[in-house]
């Protein structure tokens, strides 16, 4: 499989189905989430962050999936010449956050319900939607982590803007 299939899997599975007008995945099947992009966008929409949400939702976000690292390691199963490879990737989603609430600790508050929202939908299928083999799991005794990265909180003109990025490995298998 491609990076580049593997990055659009991760999209769909926590954004929903590609909309090629905007390059976006926008039926997002996160709470708290506007729109999933594969790449940074060159002009950043406020209305993006609050996509499918009722009017007057408080706090929204955007998700950019980014294929950090990879790396490619021979597992020789069946000789010298057959086996398979497996391909590791590190995964970060940067999550960037808007909200219009009174005061920033509740903004603060929806951070948090957004990794939660987020680690609930990487545990409901460890293959994301049959992107990848694994998500998030051990392979080979290494170590299975899921790691985040919370940002400070910034306001201005009464819109708290702040950041939050989740970590995390994903395995697929090829055979070569």
């Amino acid at each position: 499989m491609s990076i580049q299939n593997v990055l659009d899997g991760i999209c769909q599975y926590f954004g929903g189905p590609f909309d090629a007008a905007t390059r976006t995945y926008r039926s997002s099947l996160v709470d708290g989430v506007g729109v999933v992009r594969r790449a940074w966008a060159k002009r950043d929409n406020h209305a993006d962050y609050f996509n499918g949400m009722p009017p007057g939702t408080r706090t929204g976000s955007q998700i950019v999936v980014h294929i950090a690292h990879q790396r490619e390691t021979r597992k020789a199963v069946g000789g010298a010449t057959s086996g398979v490879k497996r391909v590791a990737y590190t995964v970060v989603l940067h999550c960037y956050i808007r909200s219009n609430t009174p005061f920033a600790e509740d903004a603060q508050d929806d951070v948090y319900a957004l990794r939660d929202a987020l680690v609930a939908r990487l545990r409901q299928d460890r293959t994301l939607g049959g992107a990848v083999f694994q998500a998030g799991e051990a392979v080979d005794g290494e170590l299975s982590w899921i790691e985040f990265e919370y940002g400070q909180a910034e306001t201005k003109d009464e819109l708290t803007k702040n950041y939050l990025s989740m970590q995390f490995p994903v395995t697929e298998y090829v055979f070569a």
